[in-house]
């Protein structure tokens, strides 16, 4: 099959499309308005290329997941507190650091929703626009990104390679303070001297107590993670569409474009559109190409596994987009997500039984290092355009080569 191949061009018009929108929106945060000012504008711009365009609002509880660090310090304060005070408060002590713990888990590894009911909602807006191929729908490939954009880590503001150990050191302190308290409880509080309660004072107040502003209230203009992948997903519609008017239509599959939103948030718009959207997902086969913090190309690789390791993604399809890559002259790594490094939408279809999975441009081992990734020069200039171009055109020729054995 003769590939195709988007060409600078392109990749420039959608690096410029991506500029245009951060410069008409700035920063997106999910429940703001500018937010969902972005969603009326991409959806203004698929209506062109679209059979159907719609905008799905959904309610969502953003600030459980900006005040999770807040929550994890102050539990941890507390606990230390109800230690000192020995007798029995240590029950206490142990009820609310594994509480705290519980929470950290549920928000941030898992991007569970049981705390969302305690913290106010807010609206979002996905965006979805289709393009119905010639013949009968055999199946159906989803290009997504999300356009909601993150407020910036203050761990990546200074000291930036120390990201990841100070994250980890804050974990380990945190633990250590809950076995202390298991400590106390099985074994009496004569096994904790006070000289130990010393201690954990110190490592919190180093370790876990800058856990209590890790999410700044500067806003990360969001680019590259992930402004950009929704320019990528309207570059992909334009290129179907056109393909169409010249007599090459999609034969058998139904593309769907979409941009989420709440994605910083843990994924709650794409599990909002998976969810409501399950039985028409799973009525066809259905294949779900998430593109995620596209930056550089050396760090461009297919995602086995998302939601900190903890989800299983369609392997089978990381390779198939592999091996079309490779006929490209690209070579991404095809690999899982690592505890701590985060997640992509590509969970929340693989939770309900759809394949999918990720393309990234940027290190799956968590934060640090030099990236840009939530900081406030997450900006158009840090995308490379090669890695931009390698990801249009897997994603371009992904979707033309599932709808050529479609026949």
């Amino acid at each position: 099959m003769e590939l195709n191949r988007v060409g600078r061009e392109t990749v420039l018009a959608t690096l410029r499309l991506t500029q245009s929108l951060l410069e008409r929106h700035g920063p997106r945060i999910a429940g703001t308005r500018q937010c969902l000012n972005a969603a009326d504008q991409i959806a203004e711009m698929l209506r062109v290329h679209c059979d159907k365009v719609v905008e799905e609002r959904f309610e969502m509880h953003p600030t459980s997941f900006w005040n999770l660090g807040k929550i994890m310090a102050l539990s941890y304060l507390v606990s230390l507190l109800l230690l000192y005070a020995e007798g029995a408060f240590v029950y206490l002590s142990l009820a609310v650091g594994l509480a705290g713990l519980v929470y950290g888990i549920v928000l941030y590894v898992f991007n569970g929703r049981w705390f969302d009911r305690f913290f106010p909602p807010a609206d979002g807006c996905n965006v979805y626009g289709t393009i119905e191929p010639a013949g009968d729908v055999k199946q159906q490939v989803i290009l997504s990104g999300h356009h909601d954009s993150p407020y910036v880590v203050s761990f990546l503001l200074n000291w930036k390679k120390l990201a990841r150990v100070r994250l980890i050191l804050a974990v380990l302190t945190y633990l250590f303070m809950i076995g202390a308290s298991a400590v106390a409880v099985l074994g009496g509080t004569d096994t904790l001297p006070l000289g130990t309660i010393a201690v954990l004072a110190l490592l919190g107040l180093a370790f876990v107590g800058p856990l209590y502003s890790v999410f700044t209230r500067l806003q990360s203009p969001g680019a590259g993670d992930n402004l950009n992948a929704t320019a990528m997903a309207i570059t992909a519609a334009v290129h179907f569409s056109l393909k169409r008017k010249k007599g090459m239509p999609l034969k058998h599959t139904r593309l769907i474009i979409l941009s989420t939103d709440g994605e910083e948030v843990g994924m709650r718009g794409a599990m909002d559109y998976a969810e409501r959207h399950k039985t028409e997902l799973l009525a066809v086969p259905t294949f779900v190409f998430n593109m995620d913090s596209v930056f550089t190309m050396k760090d461009l690789a297919l995602l086995t596994r998302d939601r900190n390791g903890t989800c299983k993604l369609s392997e089978p399809m990381a390779r198939e987009c592999h091996e079309i890559a490779a006929e490209l002259g690209y070579f991404p790594n095809i690999m899982p997500v690592s505890p701590g490094g985060g997640g992509t939408d590509a969970a929340a279809f693989a939770k309900i039984g759809v394949e999918s999975t990720s393309i990234i441009g940027i290190s799956v081992h968590g934060i640090g290092g030099e990236t840009v990734y939530h900081t406030p020069q997450d900006t158009v200039e840090h995308i490379e355009p090669e890695a931009v171009e390698a990801v249009l055109d897997i994603a371009i020729n992904y979707v033309t080569r599932k709808d050529e054995k479609s026949e």
